[in-house]
């Protein structure tokens, strides 16, 4: 199992779909984003933990796409596997996590 490619490959997939029009990031999906793009901010790397205390907030029924949702989780495990979490694939799978969460942050909320 490849996890950093399968989080990577869902990651460009939302962005994807995100700009292309085909995906509408709810008011839960743009919450959680903006919390974790917070973190970022910081310039500190992000962490499981960061991601798990976004993620307690935007369970549904909170109204979170469960795509997004997945992908988080998972991108919180690989960041719990430190020795695994610094190989090339998984700070490539993180790095499209953040440029979603970037994305997301940065849209217009559409008032759902």
């Amino acid at each position: 199992m490849h996890v950093a490619e399968e989080i990577r490959a869902e990651a460009v997939g939302l962005i994807d779909h995100h700009a292309l029009g085909l995906w509408q990031p709810t008011a839960a999906d743009r919450r959680a984003a903006v919390a974790l793009f917070r973190f970022l901010e910081t310039g500190l790397p992000l962490s499981g933990e960061q991601i798990r205390s976004v993620l307690v907030l935007a369970e549904p029924p909170a109204g979170a796409s469960e795509s997004l949702l997945s992908l988080l989780r998972a991108t919180a495990q690989l960041l719990d596997e430190t020795t695994a979490a610094d190989g090339p694939a998984e700070r490539d799978a993180v790095d499209h996590v953040c440029l979603l969460l970037d994305a997301l942050a940065l849209t217009r909320p559409t008032g759902d």
